[in-house]
């Protein structure tokens, strides 16, 4: 007759990772991990001389904040008027991301991540596109995107597109 074992393996194992488990847990809760970390973090120097926690006495302007619309209006009067962007150009480079914007038809200049025209924001770079934070949310640029037309050229277009209707547009 053989002989049995007096413990099994496998309850074996699984009640030591058990254990391990609950200890690690234990000892975790009893010792901070993190605490040199923490420690190494607070000696650090400080920018502008501004000290964690910072002081709960901030002034508060309840003036401004009763001027200033929680959202903004797109309709009616005082209404914002959204601006139009075009995309002229786009740098990504391992330091910089940056994009040729033009804004309500003005000169197009160079806005680097993070940069402001106005109450827009470029927001983030990509290989065909750029992406800009505005009030009424984010947008979206393409660089093959174009301006929208004024309303006087597209009702030329449309006049003169409808009075060549007996020619097909590709002369075919």
């Amino acid at each position: 007759m053989p002989v049995k074992p007096a413990t099994d393996p496998l309850k074996l194992a699984l009640v030591s990772g058990c254990a391990v488990a609950v200890a690690g847990a234990l000892l975790t809760l009893v010792v901070d991990p993190t605490k040199g970390l923490q420690d190494r973090l607070d000696n650090l120097p400080s920018p502008h001389g501004l000290a964690l926690p910072m002081s709960r006495t901030v002034p508060i302007d309840v003036a401004g904040l009763v001027d200033k619309p929680i959202f903004v209006m797109t309709t009616g009067p005082g209404a914002y008027k959204d601006k139009t962007l075009q995309l002229f150009g786009l740098a990504i480079s391992p330091g910089r991301k940056a994009a040729l914007v033009s804004v309500d038809g003005a000169s197009a200049v160079w806005m680097a991540l993070g940069d402001t025209a106005g109450d827009i924001r470029l927001a983030d770079v990509g290989t065909n596109g750029a992406s800009f934070d505005t009030p009424v949310g984010p947008r979206t640029v393409g660089l093959s995107d174009t301006p929208p037309a004024k309303a006087g050229a597209a009702g030329a277009a449309s006049a003169a597109s409808s009075s060549s209707s007996s020619q097909p547009p590709f002369g075919g």
